[in-house]
């Protein structure tokens, strides 16, 4: 008895580690311009972002325990920021015991308390979508931004310091593996060797695994709206692109050299943006950070086993918006390519690739046996079509052709002009359109070693072409949400139903991934929609939430640069329609039926039903019928958005 209680121990001590690296992430929805508070755990760090339209911290305390007061209080206060009522999000988990907001006035300002069992070491840092601030608590962060204890526990009377820009967490110290350079950087007494070349405002450092961008004199936001400079993370291409508006003499095109995590930075103007383009292509998978200060924007960039780790002071929620091509000039140098790179099909050069000959052919793409490799990776192309500027961009792997670095006018029938950008992995073949409504698709040629960019058979792009996939959740022995005799799957599959029958009243193309009680898993969901080619993804739900939440909300993933908007069409047209609350979109990172499906795709919470308010509406026809019509006329306003 003795030996099992024992090896019971053991084996207890061997999975309480492993237990303590899992982590849930706690949300509370709090309205207001603040309008979400998570929480997370990772081994032994703590991690609290508050998603707010202002990420400025005006004034920074902490309070030691006094009296009966056991607990730490770090607080802050956000600049210009409020919240729907005061809040209090219990935690209990970690060091954190709870986290509160409340409202402040004279200035508008949002005042936030985060009670601990320990004295805190903290970071704070804006996420690189400027969408959330990020506090960083335990041995992951670093104690460099924390004041202090103030004697003081009223923070109203404390002096607010001079509003720091919120600092990034420690990034991992870069190893000492030598980097070739043509010069040594200034380093200390380390193993390492460094390099910085740079290219009027934009330099790039490099110093063993780690690459630093850092663009001088000039402040990037993660946004779509505005005529600002922002960059944009685009998870498919392996890329990060920096749009800046006009075009900015200090820069001259060409390419900078990176290592063996980013190739390096092309810079080029594009005249149909009228922007500067910087692209920084990475090889495989990138951790990183962006940060401002004094005006100045700075990447620091590590390799990673994934591009956004959600334990990182990274975007939870980035979205990517259309490729556009730019004038590419052939650069002086190019980036090297990786040994693990797919092998390309000869030396790329002009010779690949030539103007089509008729009506129905823009280009043609040659390679020996180029037809055999492209039936086997077809299924790896990448196609951006946004029918508004007259742009579209295949993404080609290296496995089928590698197009080099060059433009070309074309001038035919179909095709004004091309560029073309390759890294290790892909090639980007940008069309610039005579017909910004013509559809292009590539299919094998007339032989062997030839690849043809088509007029697609899809042209003219009209609702009724485009094949919409519906989605009810759950089903079958996953009841999903279950609220006493209610089953979330039967909501859903009601919901679907009549949708399909609109959609279909009205002459558009859907298929649906259940239409009876049967259990479908998600993989096979997405495997439907992949093989059928679809050009629109919706999964239809019903939420189950905190207490005191309902309404409607919306989801896609973070990487979709069309999912975004089309989320906010059929949220906006959901609340309008159905008079139900707007608990909002959100982007996210592991949800399989959004991550794995190739076509843009959201999942669209009707109503709460652990709110009984919302509860009451789903079991009234009217409510289910209304529900299915706008789903219904928010497809048909995505299908001829030209998004």
């Amino acid at each position: 008895m003795s030996i099992q209680l024992v090896f019971c121990l053991i084996i207890s001590l061997l999975i309480m580690p492993l237990q303590a690296q899992a982590s849930e992430v706690l949300e509370m929805a709090t309205g207001g311009s603040v309008s979400k508070v998570t929480y997370s755990q990772n081994n032994n760090t703590e991690e609290i972002r508050i998603y707010s339209t202002s990420t400025k911290i005006t004034k920074q305390y902490l309070i030691a325990p006094e009296g009966t007061y056991k607990n730490y209080r770090l607080g802050f206060e956000i600049d210009n920021a409020d919240v729907s009522k005061t809040i209090r999000f219990d935690i209990n988990k970690g060091t954190v015991v709870q986290i509160r907001l409340a409202n402040m006035s004279d200035p508008k300002r949002t005042s936030v308390v985060v009670e601990t069992t320990k004295k805190p070491a903290y970071a704070f840092s804006v996420s690189p979508d400027g969408k959330s601030i990020i506090l960083t608590l335990g041995t992951g962060s670093t104690s460099g931004n924390s004041p202090g204890t103030i004697p003081s526990a009223s923070p109203g009377t404390t002096p607010a310091p001079s509003s720091p820009a919120p600092s990034v967490s420690a990034t991992p110290k870069p190893s000492t593996t030598p980097v070739p350079a043509n010069n040594s950087g200034s380093g200390s007494s380390s193993n390492t060797s460094s390099a910085k070349t740079s290219n009027g405002p934009l330099s790039i450092t490099v110093s063993g695994d780690t690459c630093t961008v850092t663009l001088k004199g000039i402040t990037l936001t993660n946004t779509q709206q505005g005529n600002v400079p922002r960059f944009e993370l685009r998870e498919k291409e392996k890329m990060i692109q920096i749009t800046i508006p006009g075009k900015d003499t200090r820069f001259t095109e060409g390419f900078l050299t990176g290592n063996s995590i980013i190739y390096g930075a092309l810079i080029s103007f594009n005249n149909n943006q009228n922007s500067t383009i910087i692209r920084i292509p990475y090889n495989n998978t990138i951790t990183y950070s962006h940060s401002v200060s004094g005006g100045n924007s700075t990447f620091v960039i590590k390799a990673g086993n994934t591009s956004v780790p959600v334990n990182n002071p990274a975007p939870s929620s980035t979205p990517v918006v259309t490729p556009k091509p730019s004038t590419q000039p052939s650069p002086s140098s190019s980036p090297s390519p990786s040994p693990s790179s797919s092998p390309s099909t000869g030396t790329p050069s002009l010779d690949n690739i030539k103007a089509g000959n008729d009506d129905k052919t823009a280009l043609i793409i040659t390679g020996k046996n180029i037809v055999d490799k492209y039936n086997q990776y077809k299924d790896k192309i990448i196609v951006d079509d946004t029918g508004i500027k007259g742009i579209v961009t295949f993404m080609i792997p290296n496995s089928i052709v590698n197009l080099g670095n060059d433009s070309m006018n074309i001038n035919n029938n179909l095709v004004k002009s091309i560029e073309f950008l390759s890294t290790s992995t892909s090639s980007f073949l940008s069309i610039n359109k005579k017909d910004a409504n013509m559809k292009f698709e590539i299919v094998a040629g007339s032989n062997k070693d030839e690849l043809v960019v088509a007029v697609s058979s899809g042209t003219g792009g009209s609702a009724a072409s485009k094949l919409v996939v519906i989605d009810p959740g759950h089903g079958g022995t996953d009841p999903g949400a279950v609220f006493g005799e209610y089953f979330e799957k039967v909501y859903n599959l009601d919901i679907a139903l009549r949708c399909e029958k609109i959609l279909k009243s009205k002459g558009i193309n859907v298929a649906l991934t259940r239409t009876t009680d049967k259990t479908v898993s998600l993989n096979d969901r997405v495997k439907f929609a992949n093989d059928l080619n679809a050009y629109l993804f919706v999964s239809i739900h019903n939420n189950s939430m905190p207490s005191g939440i309902k309404g409607s909300m919306v989801l896609y993933h973070y990487t979709s640069y069309r999912g975004k908007p089309f989320a906010q069409i059929m949220l906006d047209n959901l609340v309008k329609d159905l008079g139900t609350e707007k608990i909002g979109i959100q982007a996210r990172q592991n949800t399989v039926v959004l991550r794995d499906t190739k076509m843009p795709a959201i999942l669209v919470e009707v109503a709460c039903m652990s709110h009984p308010d919302d509860l009451a509406l789903l079991n009234t026809d009217s409510f289910l019928q209304k529900a299915a019509e706008s789903i219904a006329n928010s497809i048909i306003q995505i299908l001829n958005s030209g998004i």
